[in-house]
């Protein structure tokens, strides 16, 4: 089995990690994997479409256990806690990758593949929290003023925002704490006045 293509992947994602996507090079990338430059080409076809593919991939891996849990089954407010503990789990196990991971939604308006698939990733989330307000809204625990929808699009912009503000300041407030305010936010915000 060729692990090429698998190796020019995560050597993609580590070396947008350490120099940036702007100084990351074919070279760069062919040398961390161990791979001959003129696999890349091979394997993807230009340079560009193996940094849109690492980095869809390192986004999908990012989000993989929100999903999980948001499309599990319990009790919705439940769920959408434990989809925000996910998230804040996984930044603190990839917390080196955050640097990719924002560059990744940066160069997104620029790739058309890893836009494409930003947006699938983003939807299938925001399709997830939508669902969960919606039951909550049923059971009485938000009120009617919310839009599931764009409830769940702000759920998604506060969560990539805390993740560039940890980026940017990592001396400021932990993200945990963040994350806190921002649920009791929402929680005290759950009720028309």
């Amino acid at each position: 089995m060729n692990d090429t293509p698998t190796s020019l992947l995560a050597a993609t994602r580590r070396c947008i990690g350490r120099r940036g996507l702007a100084a990351t090079t074919s070279r760069d990338i062919a040398a961390e994997a161990g791979a001959n430059l003129a696999s890349i080409t091979y394997h993807f076809g230009s340079k560009d479409e193996l940094v849109a593919r690492a980095l869809l991939d390192g986004l999908r891996e990012w989000l993989a256990p929100a999903l999980a849990v948001l499309g599990g089954a319990g009790d919705p407010a439940v769920r959408t806690v434990a989809g925000v503990q996910a998230l804040l789990a996984t930044y603190e196990a990839h917390a080196d990758d955050a640097a990719a991971y924002l560059q990744a939604l940066a160069h997104a308006t620029q790739a058309p593949e890893l836009r494409s698939g930003v947006v699938e990733l983003w939807g299938e989330l925001r399709r997830l929290l939508a669902a969960d307000v919606r039951a909550m809204q049923e059971a009485g625990t938000v009120g009617a003023w919310a839009d599931p929808d764009a409830m769940a699009a702000v759920i998604v912009a506060v969560a990539n925002g805390l993740v560039l503000q940890v980026t940017v300041d990592p001396d400021g407030p932990p993200i945990e704490a963040m994350a806190a305010q921002f649920a009791a936010l929402l929680l005290a915000a759950r009720h028309p006045a």
